[in-house]
């Protein structure tokens, strides 16, 4: 499943691909103000979590 979130800061993506790698996260990039990437659907609430608490999205 392919997601996209509003990013807060700049951060390094080398970050944020290891940080989903636990949850099946794949393919992450930054468009414009987007972070995109592919996760799989079972994961993709908890990923999601992880990413709020680090303060990576909005």
């Amino acid at each position: 499943m392919k997601v996209s979130y509003e990013i807060k800061n700049a951060f390094d993506i080398k970050e944020i691909k290891e940080l989903l790698k636990p949850f099946g996260g794949r393919c992450a990039k930054v468009d414009g103000s987007q972070l995109i990437y592919q996760i799989k659907d079972e994961n993709e609430s908890q990923a999601l979590e992880v990413l709020k608490e680090k303060g990576f999205i909005k």
